[in-house]
C-alpha cells in the first residue's frame, strides 16, 4: 500500500507531491473532504428543513433567518472567543469547531424526529452551530502554514479549496436526493457524521504540526497588525468588497432564470455546475504555479470574474450562462488561495490563526449582505441590469485596487535610502 502511494504521488505535480508527502497534511485531507461533503449537503438541508418547520405565510422569513443563522453568528465568535481560542494551534481548532457542528447538528434531527423542533429552537441551535465556524476556518487555513514551507502552501490551500468546491458540486445533488428518500433533517444528521468523522480524524493528527499552545492574542493586537501592515488591510478591504459584489450574483441568476428563461431550475442546475466545474479545475490548476505575484493575481481575479458575468447579463441564454460561470468559475477559485497564502507571508505567524478568524468574519457578513443588496437592486433594475451593474462594478474595484497598489509600491520605493554617489578626489576636482 505504501509503495502504491508512493506512486500515486509521483504521478501529481511537485507541488502537491511535496504537500502529500507531509504525514500531518496527508492524514487530514480525508477529514477535510468529508465535512466539505457535509456542508455542500446542509447548503440545501438547512433551508428545506426551515420551509418544512414554517406556516406557508413564514417560509420566506423563517427562510432567511435560518441561513443567517447558519453564517453570521461566526463573525460573534470569532470577535468575543479570541481570548480563549487564539493560542491554541490549528488541530486544536479544528476539533472544536467539529465537535460543536456534530453535536449541534446531531441534536437538531433527533428533536425533528421527536416531534419536539420548533422554529425558534431551530434558530437558535443553527446560530450555537456556526460560533465557531470562524475559528474552524481558520484553524483549517493556518493548519497548512504550520505543516508546510512557505513555498508549498499556495499549493496546500489550492488542494484543499478544490476539495471544498467538488464538495459543493456533489453536496446539493447529494442532499435532494437524500432529502426526497429520508427527509431534510436526515440531511443534516450527514452532515453532523461528516463533521464526527473530521474530528475522529484531526484527533489521530498527533502533534505533528510542531506548533503548541501559543500566548493567546487579544483583538486589539491583530488590530495592530492590521495597522502595521497597510497590504494586509487593503487586502482584506479587496476581498470584502469583492465578496459583497459576488453577493448580488447569488440572486440575480435565480429571478433571471425564472424571469427570462422560463423558469426551469435545471438551467439554474447547469449554469450553477459549469461554475463548480470551472471551480475545481481553476484550484487545480493554481496549486501548481509556484512563481505567481500574488497582489497583481489577486486584482486580475477580480477583474475576470467581473468580465466573466457580462456576456449571460448581456445575451440571455443558457450557452451564455454556462460559458461564462465555467470561466468565471475557473476564474474566482483561485481567490482564496491567492489571498490566503498573500496573508500567511505578512502575518507573524503566532498571530496568523486569530487574523484569519477575524478575516472569516469579516468576510462571513460580505456576501449576505450583498444578497440584500441584490435583492433591493433587483427590485429597482431587474436582475439583468443587476448582473450588469455588479460585473461592471467589480471591474472598476480590480482597476482602483491596482492603482493603489502602484502607489503604494511608488511610495515605498521613494522612501527606501538611496545610493550616495562617490565624492570625487580633490585631483578630479
Amino acid at each position: 500500500m505504501k509503495t502504491g502511494a508512493r506512486r500515486s504521488r509521483r504521478m501529481l505535480p511537485e507541488g502537491y507531491a511535496r504537500c502529500l508527502a507531509n504525514p500531518a497534511f496527508r492524514r487530514l485531507q480525508p477529514g477535510f473532504l468529508v465535512s466539505f461533503l457535509g456542508d455542500g449537503m446542509s447548503f440545501l438541508g438547512v433551508a428545506w428543513l426551515a420551509v418544512e418547520l414554517a406556516a406557508p405565510a413564514d417560509r420566506a422569513i423563517l427562510v432567511g433567518l435560518a441561513v443567517a443563522a447558519y453564517s453570521l453568528p461566526a463573525a460573534i465568535g470569532s470577535l468575543t472567543l479570541g481570548r480563549w481560542l487564539s493560542g491554541r494551534n490549528a488541530r486544536s481548532l479544528i476539533l472544536v469547531n467539529a465537535i460543536l457542528r456534530a453535536t449541534v447538528f446531531t441534536l437538531i434531527p433527533a428533536l425533528y424526529w421527536l416531534g419536539l423542533l420548533d422554529a425558534a429552537t431551530y434558530i437558535v441551535l443553527l446560530a450555537v452551530s456556526s460560533v465557531l465556524h470562524a475559528w474552524g476556518i481558520a484553524g483549517r487555513q493556518t493548519f497548512v502554514a504550520e505543516t508546510l514551507p512557505a513555498e508549498d502552501r499556495l499549493a496546500g490551500h489550492s488542494l484543499v479549496g478544490s476539495q471544498e468546491q467538488l464538495a459543493f458540486i456533489t453536496g446539493p445533488p447529494l442532499a435532494g436526493l437524500v432529502s426526497a428518500a429520508f427527509g431534510p433533517a436526515a440531511v443534516l444528521a450527514g452532515d453532523a457524521l461528516s463533521y464526527l468523522y473530521l474530528a475522529l480524524v484531526a484527533a489521530r493528527v498527533r502533534g505533528d504540526s510542531t506548533v503548541g499552545r501559543r500566548p493567546a492574542v487579544p483583538l486589539r493586537r491583530s488590530g495592530r497588525t492590521l495597522a502595521r501592515h497597510p497590504e494586509l488591510m487593503g487586502l482584506l478591504g479587496l476581498t470584502f468588497v469583492f465578496y459583497l459584489l459576488y453577493g448580488p450574483i447569488e440572486v440575480a441568476i435565480p429571478v433571471f432564470v425564472a424571469e427570462r428563461m422560463g423558469g426551469d431550475p435545471t438551467v439554474l442546475g447547469w449554469i450553477w455546475g459549469a461554475f463548480g466545474v470551472g471551480a475545481v479545475i481553476g484550484a487545480l490548476v493554481t496549486g501548481t504555479l509556484r512563481r505567481l505575484p500574488l497582489w497583481p493575481t489577486a486584482l486580475a481575479i477580480v477583474a475576470g470574474w467581473g468580465l466573466a458575468v457580462l456576456p449571460f447579463a448581456h445575451f440571455g441564454t443558457l450557452a451564455a450562462g454556462v460559458a461564462g460561470f465555467g470561466l468565471g468559475g475557473l476564474i474566482y477559485a483561485p481567490y482564496g488561495p491567492v489571498t490566503i497564502t498573500l496573508l500567511q507571508r505578512k502575518a507573524p505567524l503566532e498571530e496568523l490563526a486569530s487574523l484569519s478568524a477575524f478575516r472569516s468574519a469579516v468576510l462571513v457578513i460580505a456576501t449576505p449582505l450583498g444578497a440584500v443588496l441584490g435583492g433591493v437592486l433587483i427590485g429597482a433594475v431587474g436582475p439583468a441590469d443587476t448582473l450588469r451593474l455588479s460585473g461592471l462594478t467589480t471591474i472598476g474595484l480590480a482597476a482602483l485596487g491596482a492603482v493603489l497598489l502602484l502607489l503604494v509600491r511608488l511610495h515605498r520605493r521613494r522612501g527606501e535610502p538611496q545610493p550616495v554617489p562617490d565624492r570625487p578626489h580633490a585631483d578630479q576636482t
